[in-house]
């Protein structure tokens, strides 16, 4: 990661944002996201336009590398433009990861915020230019819900330069109403411990691990949720990370909301903690469970590449610098 943190500026009302389409397609689903879109505006009072190629389609893409290329770079390089939002997940964001112009990132810093697949372009970024990037923003969950705790979570971090405690969304659940065991924050390995915030969705930072795109693991609190594992197939990537050194080098884990693992079946009914304790048992760093991490639920906004810090005593985790100037 580049040497120097770089923080965007915050956001006033009536500043201008936009959608762009880094993974998966949005074609058929135009008349969703432009509700988004609108909601979205209205709860936070921005300027919220789509990209040239937001809608666009290339099998399962969000259009060609080039044109998904295209929007990242006119955006940054827009000095008009002060937040670029990703409009959903996927699996194809990978494709952009070294082809991205850096350079003009870095030197256009701004809010860029996503989740799922995206997660790999926000690593990425702030691997390679030291610009704090944003998880926790789905556009398309402003579509139909509220999502009051998620917006009141953007306006703190994106507006009022926030740093302190995250609190538990009081009104949690699965917003489609999946199953799941889920019941409150929990500590599964006690202690306490600080550093950068590093991670998202597990698959998406899996492909970057051991690559010059993966942030620095050294000393870092590395966040993970799920997206449709079952339990063996969380176990195996953790054990994966095991094989890559990750648990040596970090400071502390946050597992998120694995949506999807506790399906009956195959095993699911183990509890997540236990396999946690299993593939950590060589080290002694905290571990806590949040669930305002992850898919299909209201999501905290946490900055990739600012310092937090963990206590799971007192179940606590807190931003301990503002993430935008």
């Amino acid at each position: 990661m580049s040497g120097n943190v770089i923080r965007p500026d915050g956001l006033r009302t009536g500043d201008r944002a936009i959608i762009v389409s880094s993974s998966s397609t949005i074609a058929d689903r135009k008349d969703v996201a432009e509700r988004a879109r609108t909601n979205l505006e209205s709860a936070l009072g921005l300027r919220i336009d789509f990209a040239d190629n937001a809608f666009a389609q290339d099998y399962y893409s969000a259009g060609t590398t080039e044109e998904r290329l295209h929007d990242l770079a006119t955006s940054f390089a827009d000095p008009e433009i002060r937040a670029v939002f990703f409009s959903t997940g996927g699996a194809t964001a990978v494709d952009l990861v070294d082809r991205l112009d850096y350079e003009t990132i870095a030197a256009n810093p701004k809010i860029l915020a996503g989740l799922s697949d995206s997660s790999t372009l926000l690593n990425a970024v702030t691997a390679k230019t030291g610009m704090v990037t944003f998880h926790g923003f789905e556009l398309m969950d402003f579509s139909g819900h509220e999502m009051v705790y998620t917006a009141r979570s953007l306006k703190q971090v994106w507006f009022d330069k926030w740093s302190d405690d995250y609190h538990p969304n009081p009104d949690w659940r699965d917003l489609e109403g999946d199953r799941t065991t889920y019941k409150g924050w929990r500590e599964i390995k006690p202690g306490r411990a600080a550093g950068t915030a590093v991670g998202g969705n597990s698959e998406a930072f899996m492909q970057l691990v051991g690559t010059e795109y993966c942030p620095p693991l050294d000393g870092a609190i590395l966040f993970l949720e799920a997206y449709r594992l079952q339990k063996r197939h969380i176990q195996a990537l953790l054990a994966t990370l095991k094989l890559k050194g990750v648990p040596d080098s970090i400071h502390g884990l946050i597992i998120g909301y694995c949506l999807g693992s506790d399906t009956p079946g195959a095993g699911n009914d183990r509890d997540i903690a236990d396999i946690i304790l299993e593939t950590t048992s060589d080290h002694t760093f905290p571990v806590i469970q949040v669930g305002e991490i992850g898919h299909q639920v209201e999501n905290f906004i946490l900055p990739i590449g600012a310092p937090i810090e963990i206590d799971t005593r007192s179940l606590s985790l807190s931003l301990l610098d503002p993430a935008v100037c």
